[in-house]
């Protein structure tokens, strides 16, 4: 049995590029509130399985917080965003412009509805119901804390169910959900791309540069 599990982790080539049964609303975005510089951004955005992201810094060196919401929290800011109707709010028009003034581009699309986009900058007067759904989608940032990412994961380092991993190479996040049952590997699921991969404990280190949160699982 224990040779079966050793086999198991050296396939991980294979295993990692199969998409995850039923998570498909792990990559669809309800929400993202985007706002730009020539120099900075800041991005909210929350999917369809209450996953929660903010990318916060200078462009291209941003850090990065994820937060998961409970299905309570999540339905209860569904309905709060479905009762702002945006059908016909328009983007408005520019207001003051330069390289320090945030440019913000809003997208909404509900579960059965169409997608909506906005554009705006940060003076722009907005119409009343598209100003309540800019004020979720900051509540909604103002929940995570941003972690600065390291060049590497420490040394001591030590796996545990619910840290957000991300991966050498293509920067993709995974979420580690249980140890294999012989404790050598740690099985994983993509936190937006729907992939599921193992890995051996000894080889994390490896396979992933940075621990981007620490804990707070709860299997769906």
């Amino acid at each position: 049995m224990k040779r079966l599990s050793l086999a198991v982790l050296l396939l991980i080539p294979l295993v990692a590029g199969l998409p995850a049964r039923g998570q498909d609303d792990r990559s669809t975005e309800i929400l993202r509130f985007e706002c730009k510089t020539d120099t900075t951004r800041r991005e909210v955005t929350l999917f369809g399985n209450g996953t929660l992201r903010v990318r916060d810094g200078a462009l291209g060196n941003e850090g990065m917080g994820l937060l998961e919401l409970g299905p309570d929290d999540l339905k209860g800011y569904l309905n709060r965003l479905s009762l702002e109707s945006l059908k016909r709010d328009r983007s408005p028009e520019r207001g003051v412009e330069g390289t320090w003034v945030e440019r913000c581009d809003l997208r909404l699309q509900l579960p059965g509805k169409d997608l909506q986009t906005y554009q705006f900058g940060h003076y722009d007067p907005l119409p009343l119901n598209l100003s309540k759904v800019v004020h979720i989608a900051e509540e909604l940032g103002r929940k995570i804390e941003i972690v600065k990412e390291k060049d590497e994961i420490p040394a001591d380092y030590q796996p545990e169910p619910g840290d957000v991993l991300k991966r050498a190479g293509d920067g993709a996040l995974f979420r580690i959900v249980r140890f294999t049952s012989d404790k050598k590997g740690i099985e994983l699921r993509g936190v937006v791309l729907p992939l599921e991969m193992y890995v051996p404990k000894d080889k994390v280190r490896e396979s992933f540069t940075a621990v981007l949160s620490k804990g707070g699982f709860r299997e769906r």
